[in-house]
């Protein structure tokens, strides 16, 4: 009886996955960070022929979204309803992979997706510059390869030892 309040009504669940990242249990958010436990969860990285719109985390600049995978819900429809949730709902989505857990990752495993936005677009977005940061391709490289420190750890992990960036 104690445990219902964890695994269900206000808490959202998350499915903890095993190393190949298949579900085996689903456990409250809240357990499942406090117990980094692995699990899944989707990252947009919004881009257009401009560069890439980046947006301010807690640990530097991050991704534009980022968002856990509900238990029960696959990865497109996660990343489909959160770009809705920002009103890109109509842009193009395109899955680049998927990183492994890590510390980088907050041991999850990380599905990055692309969404292409308008150039007009992106510079509205881009417009909120305590909030946002727009680079092109090389800028970005260039600040994961040489200040480093100013991204967040998913960020840099994604440039520099992954090739899903390429």
């Amino acid at each position: 009886m104690r445990n219902r309040s964890l695994l269900a009504g206000a808490h959202s669940l998350l499915e903890v996955v095993d190393a190949r990242n298949r579900p085996f249990c689903r456990l409250a958010e809240r357990l499942v960070r406090e117990q980094r436990l692995v699990h899944r969860e989707i990252c947009l990285l919004v881009g257009s022929r401009e560069g890439i719109l980046l947006a301010a985390g807690p640990h530097g600049w991050d991704f534009f979204a980022r968002s856990p995978v509900p238990a029960g819900a696959s990865l497109l429809d996660s990343v489909e309803a959160l770009a809705l949730r920002l009103g890109l709902g109509d842009c193009r989505l395109r899955e680049l992979g998927t990183l492994p857990p890590c510390p980088a990752t907050d041991l999850a495993f990380v599905s990055l997706f692309s969404l292409r936005v308008a150039s007009s677009r992106m510079r509205l977005m881009a417009e909120d510059t305590a909030t946002r940061l727009l680079l092109d391709r090389e800028e970005f490289r260039g600040l994961a390869l040489h200040g480093g420190e100013l991204l967040s750890p998913l960020v840099r992990h994604a440039v520099l030892e992954s090739s899903l960036l390429d």
